[in-house]
């Protein structure tokens, strides 16, 4: 066998591999959709139907008998705010970690990153009565507060890293032509660090997005998000497999729009924050 024949069969068994891989990941979703579309029969058979007659009724169900717009709207907002307000107060804060030098400061980037490995649920009393207090129980100001604060360490060190890959010379650069601090990070640091910021972004927002237990916590009839409206499924008279199919297809839409649209500046962005300190 020769040399160029050995590497064109080194790429089928690569794609091959990568084929198999991609559709074990993918199972779960298929079989998510394909439950939302069948009948309540049909989801329960044993063993499980392939060839079935489609029906939309647990879509129809879902938006007629469940305020489920409402609380995909509430998972937008608390999802995509407190993800933006992390990014936004956590990357100045990365750009510090990296740049300047003072005393404890790895004393206290390694005290965030503690805050992000402590459990949440530690957190959960001490948060519920402050909100309690300030009549803040059932509102978006609570739960985008609790996502901002635990979201902060993972989006400190995240874009910590992506600013270790940028050469501090730049910035000497520019405060020689007479930038200040603050208008080198926008003007220089920041565009090249985008594809760092968007998956920060992305994947902060993802986090949030499918988070469960605080959302039951600290949401009430107003503020619910779609986890846990997917949680009410789960009846004493039984599971509606067919209902929590339909719901759960809708909720990965917007993730796979992300990965299909931003699925570059995510690779780049990992790629590029791979730092050892």
């Amino acid at each position: 066998m020769t040399r160029s024949q050995k590497a064109m069969l080194q790429d089928i068994l690569l794609y091959v591999v990568a084929t198999v891989i991609l559709l074990i990941f993918l199972f779960p979703v298929v079989w998510l959709f394909l439950t939302s579309i069948k009948t309540r029969v049909d989801a329960f058979a044993m063993p499980p139907k392939w060839i079935f007659s489609p029906t939309m009724d647990n879509y129809r169900s879902l938006f007629r008998d469940e305020p489920f717009l409402k609380y995909l709207w509430n998972s937008f907002i608390i999802s995509g705010t407190a993800a933006l307000l992390a990014t936004i107060i956590g990357t100045p804060v990365a750009f510090v970690l990296a740049r300047f030098k003072f005393r404890f400061k790895n004393a206290l980037a390694f005290w965030i990153l503690g805050s992000r490995i402590a459990p949440p649920m530690a957190l959960v009393l001490p948060f519920f009565m402050m909100f309690r207090a300030l009549n803040l129980v059932d509102s978006y100001t609570s739960i985008i507060c609790v996502y901002t604060t635990l979201n902060l360490a993972f989006v400190i060190w995240m874009m910590r890293g992506y600013f270790a890959q940028i050469p501090p010379s730049l910035e000497e650069a520019a405060k020689i032509d007479g930038c200040s601090i603050f208008s080198s990070l926008m003007r220089i640091t920041l565009p090249l660090v985008s594809p760092g910021l968007s998956a920060t972004l992305v994947f902060t927002f993802m986090a949030n997005w499918s988070e469960f237990v605080l959302a039951l916590i600290f949401t009430g009839f107003d503020t619910r998000t779609v986890p846990v409206l997917i949680s009410g499924f789960v009846t004493f008279e039984g599971i509606r497999w067919g209902m929590i199919g339909a719901a759960g297809t809708i909720v990965n839409v917007p993730v796979i729009i992300f990965a299909i649209f931003l699925q570059k500046y995510l690779v780049e962005g990992l790629g590029s924050g791979a730092v050892k300190y």
